[in-house]
């Protein structure tokens, strides 16, 4: 069964198989990102770029999350004052 990649977020912090399964997500735009850098560069850059995605989907506060109808009042709110 495939997860969203929301529910696999939320599973994350407490399931190491779906954060790696979030970061096996993201290794194509990661190899084709770091087809744009040096030969020599591109394995230490990896590391860092799987690195940042860990820390990101670790601090990612999925409750605090607006959904749809909360992202448009906010805005409707913002354009008004």
């Amino acid at each position: 069964m495939s997860q969203t990649l929301y529910e696999l977020a939320n599973k994350s912090k407490t399931d190491e198989m779906a954060l790696q399964t979030i970061i096996d997500l993201f290794e194509p735009k990661l190899k084709k990102s770091l087809n744009l850098t040096e030969y020599s560069e591109r394995e230490n850059l990896s590391q860092e770029l799987k690195y940042k995605l860990i820390l990101g989907i670790q601090k990612y506060d999925i409750d605090s999350t607006p959904g749809f109808w909360e992202l448009k009042e906010q805005m409707a709110e913002n354009n008004v004052s």
